[in-house]
This record gives C-alpha cells, structure tokens and sequence, in this order.
C-alpha cells in the first residue's frame, strides 16, 4: 500500500508558513521610493462600468457586440474571427468608439495613484486607460511612456537611467507597457496569443542582466494589484525580472484568488510557503493602503512618519494668520491632488522649535507660495512689512533655489501699485502669479505644480 500523507500538503504549508504584512516598513518603503507599482487588467475598470472590473472583458465584449460574437477570450477571436488582431488595435484606436473616459477607471486605483507616491508604475495591459489616468494625476505630457516593443521608448529611458548613476534617482513618473501597447502602428507586437507571449518574451530574455532597465526594476520592490499568475507569460516575466524568488520576496504582493478554483489555491499555498503577502481582494488592498498612506487623523498610526515626510520637498504655503482659513483650504485642496505641501497649521506640533522648523521647511521645498490676500494687501499699504509671514519671503527670496509662485485670493490685485511696490521688493524681482478666483485660477495652480515639480 502507498504511503497517504495523514493531511494536504498545501493546507499544512498554509499554516505554517502565513505572512504578516509589515504595514510600518510599507508606509516607510513607499515614501523612500522602494516600489514600483505593477497593474493587471482585473483592477483597472470600475465595477459600474464592467462588473468584473476587468479591461479585458471589458474591451472584449465590446468586440463581442460589434461581430455578433460570443468569444470567450482574446485567442479564441484572434484565431478564429478573421480579423486577428487588428479589430482589437482598430476598436482601441478609434476615437468615435473608443473614449477612454476616466470616470470609468476603478475609483480604488484612482485614489492610489493620486497620492503620487507610485512614480512608476508597470502594467500587462495594451489599453489606454492607464494613460488617461496618468494624465489626470501627473498632466500630460508631464510623465514617460514606455513600450517593450518600442526601441525609442525603451533606449531614452535607458538613457535617463544611465544619467541618474552619479547618486541620482530615477523620478521621472512613467508607465511602461511590459506587454507591449495596442498602437496604430501594426509593426508593433502586444499580448493577446501564445505567439505574442513568445515574441514579447524573447524581447525581454534578450536584454543582458545589468541591462539599465533591469537593473533597477530588479532594485526595487514590487507591489502587484490584479496580476494573476494562472498566466504563464506573466509568471515567466516575474522570473526574467527576479531570476531568484529571494529577491521576489521583498515586495508586497495582492492578488485576486478564487480559493474555490484549484490553480489559485496551488498558487496560494505556494504563496505562503514562499513568504510573499498576498491578499485574495486587490480593490479592498487598495483602499486599505491608499487610507494607510494618506490618513493624517489621530487614529492613524502612521500619522507622524506621514507628516514627516510629507515636510521634504514639495510646495510650503506661506500666509498672513489672518488668512488661516483660506490656506487651509488651498491646503486641503493641493492635498487630495497628491501634493506634498507643508502647512505649518497642520505640521507644527507643540515644543517645535517654531523657527528652525520654518526655515528648514523652506529649504526643503521646491515651490514657495505666497498666499496674497485683502490682508496682506492691507499691511503693504500701511506701509506694514515686519511681519512673520514677510520674514518667510525673503528667506525664500534669498535661497534662490526656489519657484515662487504668488497666488491671490479674492480682493487682492496683482497689477496694483502696493503689489508691484512692496510685494516684488520683498521678493527681489517681477514675477508673473495666479489669480485663484479666476475661473481656471486653481487648475492653473495645479498645472504650474505639476510642471515645477516634474
């Protein structure tokens, strides 16, 4: 008689061998840059729109509408529709169509990338929709592009890694088909066959071990969100990437898994036994971690390493105490565009040393704004300038690092006579500001952010 284990293996490897997810070293590793955010299709679509919240499916059924079909998946139509792969380009491409609407992307990976803190960010998708969420968080054209099936694309950011060796980091915000995008051009190649898997694959074998490129994804940690490993192209490129599970262990892992289908619950247990964290709801994840990277209230614990970071570089708003309503405001308003600004009314804390802090604040930050109000107005014409927030301009002024971007507030005029008098004799010079009750007043903050702070 053969040998019966007295229990499954797997179910015993479970218990052995669960991870906790350290969520202290996570906030840490976030807001030092150690990651890099990998997107799978099955995250990316609200569930309004697609209740799978699957891309995929999402685009598939569309094709499905148009041919009178019912495909199950993307092979099925490429080999049997007869139009292969070009209906899947032609549909994605065409702008009567195809709107690539942000209100349809899932509002849990919205809220994630909104906070900024995931500068690049991988995906397995060929859609346009990362774009349209990349241009609402960043600008357009304030972000890289990058295709696996494209040389240029690939070689200027080889380039812009090479540059950043000297004790430099790579910041450039990016998002970088892995799998190869749908564009127009039919030369380039995009997964949706074995055959593609197998091109796109051999693109990445290619590339020599200390290539730029690998070796700084290889250099970071890996946050996945709705990457499947039922997919044996992506299990495939995780291992071009790591080459050793060890170093896939560093990263923090969540995964979609069906526990009732028999694959997923190989792959959890492998999981396990492996040590990587993994998580059975990548949405639930999502806002779990977006809540723990943002939340400045005082239940969460993490509120202090937040503020602390958030202290270092970024935007300082500088104001009358008169006016602390109003930069509240701005300062909410910059917040929840992912804005790292320092708002002494929120950072201050008691025993601070008030100056050191300030000033060390302004050192720190990129952009400098001056919030200018019917109040400040008033002291420049009484002839008033001894005043704290004064004293914040000129140690702006005289670092001579910084943007400084004046923004007014209703009742204050940047063509007046005390504004070009007292306000550009502080500072030491003419400089072009924004009005924030015009219409466009507070995008034009937010695009001018988004360019200074590229």
């Amino acid at each position: 008689m053969g040998f019966k284990p007295k229990d499954d293996i797997s179910s015993r490897i479970s218990k052995q061998q669960e991870v906790v997810f350290s969520r202290e070293q996570f906030v840490e590793d976030v807001f030092n840059d150690e990651y890099i955010l990998v997107v799978g299709s099955e995250v990316i679509m609200s569930k309004q729109e697609e209740p799978s919240g699957d891309v995929n499916q999402y685009i598939l059924r569309a094709l499905n509408s148009s041919f009178g079909s019912k495909y199950t998946d993307f092979n099925e139509l490429v080999t049997h529709s007869g139009e292969g792969i070009d209906a899947i380009r032609n549909l994605l491409n065409s702008r009567e169509d195809w709107s690539y609407d942000l209100n349809d992307i899932s509002p849990e990976l919205k809220a994630l990338l909104e906070t900024r803190l995931f500068r690049m960010v991988l995906t397995t998708t060929f859609d346009g929709y990362l774009e349209t969420l990349m241009d609402h968080v960043w600008g357009k054209g304030n972000y890289r592009v990058v295709n696996i099936d494209d040389k240029q694309s690939l070689d200027a950011m080889r380039n812009a890694l090479v540059e950043c060796r000297d004790g430099k980091r790579y910041t450039d915000p990016t998002l970088f088909y892995i799998f190869g995008k749908a564009v127009p051009d039919e030369a380039k190649k995009f997964v949706r066959t074995d055959d593609d898997a197998i091109q796109i694959i051999e693109k990445w074998m290619q590339m020599p071990k200390e290539d730029p490129l690998l070796r700084y994804i290889r250099n970071k940690k890996l946050l996945a969100l709705g990457c499947k490993f039922d997919n044996w192209y992506f299990r495939f490129f995780w291992y071009i990437l790591k080459r050793e599970i060890s170093r896939f262990r560093e990263g923090q892992v969540a995964f979609m898994l069906n526990t009732d289908n028999q694959t997923d619950s190989k792959l959890d247990a492998f999981l396990k036994h492996a040590k990587i964290y993994r998580h059975d709801d990548a949405r639930a994840f999502m806002n779990d971690i977006t809540q723990t990277l943002t939340s400045t209230e005082p239940d969460n614990p993490f509120r202090e390493l937040i503020l602390k970071n958030r202290k270092s570089g970024g935007v300082f708003l500088s104001y009358c105490s008169k006016d602390v309503i109003m930069a509240s405001q701005v300062f909410f308003m910059l917040s929840r565009h992912g804005f790292n600004v320092w708002f002494d009314n929120m950072r201050l804390k008691g025993g601070d040393d008030y100056n050191h802090e300030i000033e060390n604040a302004i050192a720190e930050a990129k952009v400098f704004i001056p919030l200018l109000s019917p109040y400040v107005a008033e002291d420049m014409q009484n002839g008033k300038t001894d005043n704290y927030y004064n004293r914040e301009w000129q140690m702006a002024a005289q670092l001579g690092d910084k943007r400084i971007l004046p923004l007014a507030t209703n009742g204050y005029d940047l063509r007046s006579e005390y504004h070009t008098k007292s306000f550009e004799d502080i500072i030491g010079g003419s400089l072009s500001g924004i009005d924030l009750m015009q219409n466009d007043g507070f995008s034009r903050l937010v695009e001018s952010l988004n360019t200074y702070l590229k």
